[in-house]
């Protein structure tokens, strides 16, 4: 069949963004445009808070596009790779993340993101587990709920996985989760209570209760002050905009909405 052949960059799903680019770039951070996605925030506000730097690649279409599969089979973001370092490749968002706190260390970096204590790094550890495997089903499950007669009962979960969070910041005596220093248990969290104080304010008129949840709420003005945060949000019309999309289309968010 008559046609131009395809050149070498353009790989099926779209043009190989990476093609070309500064082998001596230290880290490609892989996102979606417009900052939409908690788990790139998370990455992005590690990258921030540890001052490395950093080119950003967005990835669109769907299915992802060729060329990014071969950087993540998995297709999803945020993912990192480092020319420096043989174009090594790092994805899921809590791994780049600890991988980014070593590599500053690595670097004779200063950093207390992820301390070196053993005890603070499994505490780090199950903070973060309890977001992704509890926290956040019932965060999207409250939200994406549509059963009035469900409402305080998706209301309740939510707050009881919340506790986690208001109890640990009691015993650190903040003002964050472990402590004086803000850690990765922190930005591990935060882009999700980021969006539930947007979302359900919106769609629930919902409001963390300062009477069950004080230490959570001046944690979570004290975390939205910090540059990191200012420089890797959406605004509130942003937010409301992109899950609007969410709620109508009853979205699953990777099985976090628990709603039959």
């Amino acid at each position: 069949r008559g046609g131009v052949a395809p050149s070498p960059t353009s790989l099926a799903g779209g043009y190989d963004a990476t093609i070309g680019a500064d082998p001596k770039t230290p880290i490609q951070f892989f996102v979606l445009p417009g900052n939409t996605c908690p788990y790139v925030q998370r990455t992005h506000i590690t990258l921030i808070e540890l001052g490395l730097p950093y080119d950003v690649t967005e990835v669109t279409g769907m299915p992802k596009p060729d060329w990014y599969l071969k950087i993540n089979p998995r297709g999803k973001v945020p993912a990192i790779r480092v020319p420096t370092a043989d174009y090594a490749v790092i994805y899921e968002s809590a791994i780049c993340n600890e991988f980014l706190c070593d590599y500053a260390t690595f670097r004779q970096q200063k950093q207390t993101l992820m301390p070196m204590d053993p005890f603070m790094r499994a505490r780090i550890r199950l903070l973060n587990d309890h977001c992704d495997n509890v926290f956040s089903k019932t965060q999207f499950t409250f939200l994406m709920n549509k059963d009035e007669e469900k409402h305080f009962e998706c209301m309740n979960q939510m707050e009881e996985a919340l506790r986690m969070y208001e109890d640990a910041l009691v015993e650190s005596k903040g003002p964050y989760l472990l402590g004086e220093d803000f850690t990765i248990a922190d930005l591990h969290l935060l882009p999700f209570i980021q969006r539930l104080t947007i979302t359900l304010k919106h769609w629930k008129e919902y409001e963390l209760p300062t009477d069950k949840f004080p230490k959570l709420v001046e944690w979570v003005q004290s975390c939205l002050e910090r540059d990191s945060l200012k420089a890797s949000s959406m605004t509130r019309e942003k937010t409301i905009e992109v899950y609007s999309r969410f709620v109508e289309a009853d979205y699953s968010f990777g099985g976090l909405n628990k709603n039959k």
